[in-house]
């Protein structure tokens, strides 16, 4: 089967001589999850740069743009707010708050001060010495060799980073980082990070359910404002992620400015979660029609989760379950033939199609590609089983108000906390996932653990009720079928 590595080793061709696809997407959002930080360039507006900017032809809206993204502690205090007057809990969002000029995080600060202000290449990064801290979690080995492919690569090494941004702040349930890749005279890809294996991470992603904008959300968005506002940066947008990376580029591009929007050529999603429900209507995805794509994985677990309408490309993968969230496992079509999508090209448009559960997905075109192909490998829809789950899933979780799934996230972190997990990468090591919830569970308060037993029973209901209602559908599609 050939993955993204080997897309990565086998394309040869310059982004002038093949555009830009949705392999890159997935390979640059993957690799936001490389820790640059004292390397990687900072926003450019997080100093006197942003003035200098201006004195060297930016204008002034692009100053006070840059200056918009004040990062930690500007979000620090809006958030502070937020709690002081009650989480959000409904689907709705929020207007924004203005930015208060405050000190800055001290970590912040220093991240700041040791990062440059010129973009860096891949080959930049190429230091033993920081590999330990740059690649960690559950993918490093893959990370590293992705680095190394990138920075011999004619179609990557040119590639020049600029306005890296982190933050992570455990009281504010926060983990945010993202970078902007750029081709020089072409296009600025803004890539944000997934979630880390902190449990801060992972939670921040679980409050997702009950809670709009979680703190991430809201840095994204002020982070594609400032980046395009950089007055160094191409005209040309495109905005992707994977996992929680994709649900930060769905949400700043939707809450983007339409002159911004106007600038986005192509919006990705790698199996990214969605949304509350009512978060977002056909309205707020209108004005990106037509130039955006959200792959899921066949046996998604992630981005079947919550609402989204991101037209949806079903990709074929190895593994099962989770094991299929990561991209390294997503087959790329071969040379001979290749689904034609892509942001900036000039292939034929992918047509929609219904698949035999109604539901619509994005069809294959088939095209002559390049010796290495151009594109994931897809599929017609979600096989049955998938669709089940997303179904059970989204009944569950409509089953139950905000209230009772902030009790229940609550409730389910108690438990990994009483099963002695500090790092999500535990919960997924040797396919223990179930055994070391149920010894949290067990373990955890009585009142938590009364919580989760009714989530787990109310989960479980809403999988038999499907399965028993598809099976119904089924035997009487085929008796019309006989009959007929």
């Amino acid at each position: 089967m050939s993955d993204i590595l080997t897309y990565l080793e086998t394309q040869l061709a310059t982004f002038d001589e093949e555009p830009f696809n949705a392999v890159d997407s997935a390979l640059l959002a993957q690799f936001c999850m490389a820790r640059g930080e004292g390397i990687m360039p900072r926003v450019l507006g997080c100093g006197e740069e942003a003035a200098a900017a201006a004195g060297e032809g930016g204008n002034g809206a692009e100053a006070q743009g840059t200056r918009r993204f004040r990062g930690l502690s500007a979000l620090r205090a809006k958030w502070r707010r937020v709690r002081e007057g009650g989480l959000k809990r409904s689907g709705k969002r929020g207007g924004a708050d203005k930015d208060e000029d405050v000190v800055r995080d001290r970590f912040e600060a220093a991240q700041m001060a040791d990062a440059p202000t010129s973009p860096v290449r891949f080959a930049d990064l190429l230091r033993a010495e920081l590999f330990p801290t740059m690649f960690s979690g559950m993918h490093a080995a893959q990370m590293k060799q992705q680095l190394f492919l990138m920075a011999a690569s004619p179609r990557f090494r040119d590639l020049l980073m600029y306005d890296h941004a982190a933050a992570f702040d455990e009281d504010l349930g926060l983990q945010f980082a993202a970078t902007t890749y750029v081709c020089p005279g072409c296009f600025a890809y803004v890539g944000f990070r997934g979630t880390d294996t902190t449990l801060t991470g992972w939670r921040e992603d679980f409050n997702m359910a009950y809670m709009v904008p979680v703190p991430a959300q809201d840095m994204a968005a002020r982070y594609l404002t400032a980046v395009a506002a950089d007055p160094r940066l191409p005209d040309t947008i495109i905005v992707g992620g994977h996992s929680k990376g994709g649900n930060l580029a769905e949400y700043a591009a939707l809450t983007a400015a339409p002159s911004v929007q106007a600038r986005i050529a192509h919006l990705y999603s790698h199996d990214g979660p969605g949304f509350m429900a009512a978060t977002f209507s056909e309205d707020d995805y209108a004005p990106l029609a037509g130039r955006m794509t959200k792959h899921v994985p066949e046996d998604s677990m992630v981005g079947i989760l919550m609402e989204s309408g991101m037209p949806t490309q079903v990709v074929s993968a190895a593994g099962r379950g989770f094991e299929q969230h990561s991209v390294y496992r997503w087959e790329v079509a071969s040379g001979e033939s290749a689904v034609a999508e892509g942001p900036l090209g000039k292939k034929p448009k992918a047509s929609k199609a219904a698949d035999a559960e109604g539901d619509e997905v994005v069809g294959s075109a088939t095209v002559e590609s390049s010796a290495a192909g151009t594109a994931f490998v897809t599929l017609p829809g979600l096989p049955e089983r998938t669709q089940r789950r997303a179904e059970a899933l989204k009944r569950w979780l409509a089953s139950m108000d905000g209230a009772d799934r902030e009790r229940m996230v609550d409730a389910l972190f108690d438990a990994v906390r009483a099963a002695g997990v500090t790092d999500a990468a535990q919960i997924f090591e040797g396919g223990r996932e179930w055994a070391i919830l149920r010894d949290g569970v067990m373990r955890a308060p009585a009142e938590g653990r009364t919580t989760m037993l009714n989530a787990l029973r109310g989960l479980t209901r809403a999988f038999s009720d499907v399965t028993a209602e598809r099976n119904h559908a089924h035997r009487d599609a085929q008796r019309k079928a006989k009959s007929g």
